[in-house]
């Protein structure tokens, strides 16, 4: 009986390192995800960390800035879209079900690129029977929270989606080109202190 009683409590307690691992595997995996594409997703629309990582592990990283968009333009909370999603429904059909038109929610304004899912004239047509993809949309989406985030043309991040490139990978170049720019910065300040003398030591 002992023995048994000894196994068990063994067995409870390796259960519980077991748990405690699993969590702690998932919040650092999260952590990583959370530096990169996630993270600029949640300084964006200022959303707690906490629940971007919630968010991420119920749908695909690259369809998080569709549910924050949808959230933000029919004031909607996010779980509340997720949980819609993970029903089957299609993006197209959650924006009607939100009370969003889909032929003028997702336009994108390009330059270089026209006719659906690019260009002015998609979206503004109110008689356009075209309806769009999920992938279309999580890619409309994803351009225009890119280009609104970093600050640049959306042709430049379409330009770079048909060079191959994912969303974290071109949110990494730009978010890189920022801090590259800021030691820039920062090393010209350095010097500039040097050569007059810091200001704030006189």
């Amino acid at each position: 009986m002992k023995q048994l009683l000894c196994i068990a409590v063994i067995a409870g307690c390796l259960s519980v390192e077991l748990s405690a691992a699993n969590y702690d595997i998932g919040i650092s995996g999260s952590d990583r995800g959370i530096d990169g594409f996630s993270l600029s997703i949640g300084n964006y629309y200022n959303v707690p960390r906490q629940e971007i990582m919630v968010i991420e592990r119920s749908i695909p990283r690259e369809e998080m800035s569709v549910v924050y968009y949808l959230a933000n333009r029919s004031h909607r909370d996010a779980r509340f879209i997720t949980d819609l999603r993970l029903r089957g429904i299609s993006w197209w059909d959650i924006s009607i079900r939100l009370g969003l038109d889909p032929r003028t929610l997702y336009v994108v304004e390009s330059r270089r690129y026209s006719g659906p899912p690019y260009g002015n004239a998609y979206g503004y047509d109110k008689h356009n029977k075209y309806r769009l993809r999920d992938a279309e949309i999580v890619d409309l989406v994803n351009v225009r929270f890119l280009s609104d985030y970093h600050h640049i043309s959306p042709d430049d991040v379409i330009d770079r989606r048909r060079r191959g490139e994912n969303y974290n990978n071109i949110n990494e170049h730009y978010r890189g080109n920022k801090d590259r720019a800021g030691n820039r910065k920062d090393r010209r300040d350095d010097k500039d202190d040097k050569r007059h003398g810091n200001p704030h030591e006189r």
